[in-house]
């Protein structure tokens, strides 16, 4: 087995600038949380309603809570998704992907030292939004705010993430054009979204009462089971973080073509 080739890997770890876009990511996401705790207690009565039955929640600290997270999601997964696009799918879409590849390193060194930042990035965003979200509902709630159930919401919501950002990883690992990385991109954080959004338009076609009703609907399932999440998403994030090194490995053996 060839020697890890450290001083390679410490270049590729500093080569983007994350601490610029995690601030910005960081930023983009605060204001979004806050301002979703601002503004939805303030909507009609009328579209509250709609948006609770839509998304299959009761009471405004629950609506409040699903479109926060919806933030936490979103912000955590593409700014981890932009490393990802520029670490493999872009300097192959420029043809120079083989270049970089020529040196001496392994494809698994380069996959991992590529995209360990954006799982890094993504998780420390997506805990700073999390906490966030605590702050902005401790806001709205005051002492009757379950500060560990949000919590632990909020960070499997950034498990979720960091897997998604693996299978991105793996499924981009030979794309040749830009615009279809992206597209894949979209198409993985959306996947999840799927059952909610067939729920939103036909919630006919779930069961009308039970668990079995709100168990795929994104992220209202989190709210639903807050009770398990809150003890369980330690387990949730080893899962998150495991899924992602496998759709890494995989990246690893598909990256050189030929």
């Amino acid at each position: 087995m060839n020697p890890i080739p450290w001083t390679y890997v410490r270049a590729e770890l500093g080569r983007e600038p994350l601490a610029a876009m995690g601030l910005g990511a960081g930023l983009f996401g605060a204001i979004s949380i806050l301002g979703t705790c601002w503004a939805v207690p303030r909507l009609p009565e009328g579209v509250l309603t709609v948006l609770s039955l839509s998304l299959a929640v009761e009471g405004l600290p629950a609506l409040v809570l699903v479109n926060t997270l919806l933030a936490v999601w979103f912000v955590a997964y593409f700014v981890g998704a932009v490393v990802v696009l520029r670490a493999i799918p872009a300097p192959r879409a420029e043809g120079g992907l083989d270049i970089l590849l020529v040196k001496p390193v392994p494809p698994a060194v380069f996959v991992w030292s590529r995209i360990l930042p954006a799982l890094g990035l993504s998780a420390a965003v997506g805990l700073a939004l999390s906490v966030t979200q605590v702050i902005g509902l401790w806001g709205l709630l005051g002492a009757d705010l379950g500060i560990a159930s949000v919590l632990g919401i909020g960070l499997t919501t950034v498990a979720i993430a960091i897997a998604q950002l693996g299978a991105l990883t793996a499924l981009t690992a030979r794309t040749t054009e830009l615009a279809g990385a992206l597209g894949v991109a979209i198409a993985v954080f959306m996947a999840p979204m799927t059952p909610t959004s067939v729920f939103i338009y036909r919630p006919d076609l779930f069961p009308a009462e039970g668990v079995g009703r709100t168990l795929f609907v994104m992220p209202t399932n989190l709210i639903v089971h807050s009770g398990v999440i809150t003890w369980a998403w330690p387990v949730v994030m080893i899962v998150g973080v495991g899924l992602a090194a496998l759709g890494l490995a995989w990246a690893a053996r598909r990256v050189v073509v030929g």
